[in-house]
């Protein structure tokens, strides 16, 4: 039997924050944890305030020992190209990184032009919005929420739903904020923009 280990357990029970914290998917604790001190401080506050953790985890990783992708049976193309968009969107680069040489150079990812993440990405947002659409067919709500990123400030829509015994928060879209966001104005332009979303989503 594989021993489980503490980098294992932070990934699974903990979300990344600012500032060298994370925070608890149990109890939404922050808790602050050094790259130079291990995962001291994250296992000592599961092992106090959730004492039934790995139990949580073991029975979790049983759960998703049935998927096949578990056992490696990932079609090795589809996998290549969420490799590139992953690596696209999370560092937020053009698609034209892809045909950068050095960008190839470094990569172990086998080469696509910029064409094919495009193309499949369309395809990934289409099969999403599906998704959603599908879990949306009872009762919903909107949700608004604000973030800066870089001094810049950006407002995001939600939709929140209940879905297989679940509060489910999802990000419909987001846009940067202009200045006077707290006018009627832009009160009047922020509806304009859910009802866009609404209709694109044929709420």
């Amino acid at each position: 039997m594989s021993t489980t280990r503490n980098s294992d357990l932070c990934r699974f029970f903990f979300a990344v924050d600012t500032d060298h914290y994370f925070v608890c998917n149990y109890c939404s604790a922050r808790r602050k944890q050094l790259p130079s001190s291990g995962y001291a401080n994250m296992i000592s506050h599961l092992k106090d305030k959730h004492p039934g953790y790995v139990q949580d985890y073991t029975s979790h990783q049983s759960r998703q020992a049935g998927l096949l992708r578990t056992f490696g049976f990932v079609n090795p193309t589809a996998s290549n190209m969420y490799r590139w968009i992953e690596w696209v969107v999370t560092r937020n680069m053009p698609l034209s990184e892809v045909d950068d040489p050095l960008t190839r150079g470094m990569s172990k990812l086998q080469p696509v032009c910029s064409k094919m993440p495009k193309r499949y990405m369309t395809l990934l947002v289409a099969a999403v919005e599906a998704k959603i659409t599908a879990e949306m067919s009872g009762q919903y709500g909107y949700m608004y929420d604000a973030s800066t990123f870089y001094l810049e400030n950006y407002v995001a829509l939600y939709a929140v739903y209940w879905y297989d015994d679940q509060m489910r928060q999802v990000l419909l879209a987001i846009a940067p904020m202009e200045e006077g966001d707290l006018t009627a104005p832009s009160s009047r332009k922020s509806a304009r923009f859910s009802t866009y979303q609404s209709r694109r989503w044929h709420f």
